[in-house]
């Protein structure tokens, strides 16, 4: 594992940092984490300026590669201004409603009224210090205009001021879902232009002695998988799938009754065996014709399943897609229910239960193992070996419920626990995995 320092004492923003870089064997600290306190005057004319010196600092202090950034708002009929003074304008470092109020009032003297000529743009520098002193620099731009007054609650520093290009000028930053802002933050740029030299060759020096050139190692296949029931789909597919049955007299009660007492324990986050499910609903679909399961299953995701798709779940699959990377869910669920769930988030490909077809009718076997517990990992490394090539992908993230997941996030640059059972709870917490919820009352 490489270390690398990154100058700031915000433990979240080194995080960010590492996520949207994504770079296998890389561990990104903050200087707090290195028991380093102290911050060094960023007195230069220039973000690069002072990126270099918050980044030669922490360079000098720890021994290990560094990584700093700088930013802040450029206005062109300020001639520049605030530019690297954007955190102190008003005079005290940090005081947002200082800042804006004096942008306004120094648009107003130059006689900017119109909002064409109140043209701006974020910017961020990025320098990076490897340890052996080699250093790569990029940055990034996000283009925008000063509205004429503050708009939205969200974001910090400017931007409640800042209408963004990308929405016509028309919504202000700070009215921005951190996932839209991220997608075109002036950081985020600045990191994808480093990522971007890195993967030139120029960051070959940054390889372990013995490993792959960084080159080749850094364009490995970017993989982020995402269990199913609990962690997308608020509830259990398989219990729906189950009063479906019901309902249509293709289960018997009393096997309704016992699926549906093993739905109430999984709800409860009480020792539940999927099997027991997969099993019941087998038996009922034997001898049923395929195309007439199938057609009963996509119906189901409809009407059922599509209006309990989690929010935050959906935003986060986006994100990731954004960010180059493959969406792949894996789930003991049906085939049938994964590939509708697939189409609609764009998911590059589904792990899941395969039911035998026999000259059009189901039979009621399994083809091949069921994807549960470490047959999860043992599946998705055998089609990533085989799409993408053997040691030519990493897994990202993984977001899983239930603590049969943890095969594959144990392997995960980045695990996260969504509403976890009480194991994974306690696991995620042990190992410092992050802890989400993402839960939601459909129709709300």
């Amino acid at each position: 594992m490489k270390t690398v320092a990154v100058a700031t004492q915000n433990a979240h923003k080194a995080h960010e940092i590492g996520q949207i870089l994504h770079i296998d064997g890389w561990d990104f600290k903050p200087l707090c984490a290195l028991g380093i306190s102290t911050s060094p005057v960023e007195d230069a004319t220039t973000f690069e300026g002072n990126a270099r010196i918050k980044a030669r600092s922490a360079w000098e202090k720890t021994g290990l590669a560094t990584l700093a950034d700088d930013s802040g708002l450029v206005v062109d009929a300020l001639g520049g201004a605030p530019g690297p003074l954007s955190s102190r304008y008003a005079g005290s470092d940090g005081d947002d409603a200082g800042n804006n109020a004096k942008l306004l009032a120094e648009l107003e003297r130059v006689g900017a009224t119109e909002l064409a000529a109140r043209q701006a743009r974020f910017v961020c520098a990025i320098v990076f210090i490897d340890s052996d002193g080699t250093e790569l620099v990029a940055t990034g731009s996000c283009e925008g205009r000063i509205a004429f007054a503050p708009e939205g609650a969200g974001g910090f520093g400017y931007d409640p001021l800042f209408l963004p290009e990308e929405y016509g000028f028309e919504r202000s930053m700070a009215s921005l879902s951190s996932e839209q802002k991220n997608a075109i933050s002036h950081r985020a740029r600045a990191l994808t232009a480093l990522k971007a030299e890195l993967a030139s060759g120029k960051g070959d020096k940054c390889s372990k002695e013995g490993s792959p050139p960084f080159s080749q190692t850094i364009n490995r296949q970017r993989l982020v998988v995402f269990d199913f029931d609990g962690t997308i789909l608020e509830g259990h597919s398989p219990v729906s799938l189950t009063y479906a049955l019901l309902r249509k007299r293709v289960l018997s009660v009393g096997a309704g009754l016992k699926v549906g007492l093993w739905g109430l324990r999984y709800k409860l986050r009480l020792p539940a065996e999927q099997s027991v499910v997969r099993k019941r609903i087998f038996r009922s679909l034997a001898h049923l014709p395929a195309q007439e399961v199938n057609q009963m299953m996509a119906d189901l995701y409809t009407a059922q399943l599509a209006p309990r798709l989690r929010p935050a779940a959906l935003a986060a699959i986006e994100q990731h897609r954004q960010n180059g990377e493959k969406v792949i869910l894996v789930s003991a669920s049906f085939r049938p229910l994964l590939e509708q769930a697939a189409a609609v988030v764009g998911a590059y490909h589904v792990i899941c239960t395969e039911m035998e077809v026999v000259d059009g009718y189901y039979s009621g076997n399994v083809v091949g193992q069921p994807p549960e517990g470490e047959q999860k990992l043992i599946q998705l490394t055998a089609f990533a070996n085989e799409c993408f090539g053997a040691n030519n992908w990493v897994l990202t993230s993984m977001y899983g419920d239930h603590h049969s997941d943890e095969y594959l996030m144990d392997v995960a640059q980045h695990p996260v626990a969504v509403n976890p059972d009480l194991r994974l709870a306690r696991d995620a917490k042990a190992k410092g995995w992050q802890i989400v919820d993402w839960e939601f009352t459909p129709g709300n």
